[in-house]
Parts: C-alpha cells; sequence; structure tokens
C-alpha cells in the first residue's frame, strides 16, 4: 500500500475539486483515525488546520450552488473542473 501523503496548499492549487475529492476523504480518514485513537502530535494542529481550510474551500456547496444575481449564471462555470490555483479560491 503506498503511504499516505497529506495535501498541502501549493498541491492543491493545482487540482480541480474533482481530483480533490478522493483525496479529501483519504485525509479525512487519517485525521478521523489520528484523532480518535490519541496520536495527535506537536505540530499536527497546523498541518490539520490547512488541510481543514483546503477541505471547506473545496466542499463548500453554497458556493457551487450560488448564482450571479444579475445574470442568474452559476458564480464559476469551471467550478469543478478548473484547478483552485486557476480559480483564486486558494
Amino acid at each position: 500500500m503506498p503511504r499516505f501523503e497529506r495535501l498541502t496548499v501549493e498541491e492543491a492549487r493545482t487540482l480541480s475539486r474533482n481530483e480533490l475529492l478522493p483525496r479529501i476523504e483519504e485525509e479525512q480518514k487519517f485525521w478521523y483515525e489520528r484523532m480518535n485513537s490519541g496520536q495527535m502530535r506537536v505540530g499536527d494542529d497546523d498541518a490539520f488546520k490547512t488541510f481543514n481550510r483546503i477541505m471547506h474551500i473545496v466542499i463548500n456547496p453554497d458556493r457551487a450552488a450560488s448564482a450571479d444575481l444579475v445574470s442568474g449564471a452559476p458564480e464559476e462555470q469551471d467550478y469543478w473542473t478548473k484547478p483552485l490555483g486557476e480559480l483564486g479560491h486558494l
């Protein structure tokens, strides 16, 4: 089994939401295990905050469902397919 690698902001900027969702699910499992087994280490709090920031930007359903009030068009046509860095969301 390949070694688990945490997401970084730099990496998340290069991936689309579709590409990030499976990675987020894996990292959620990692953090859930670590927290519930009492294995948090010094420095994990910053890493968890970074992951949480990425996760909330990626899965924010309010932004995905929001529309431009003037035109009624979706805020960003490429919301799920463009890398987050290109969209300026991270």
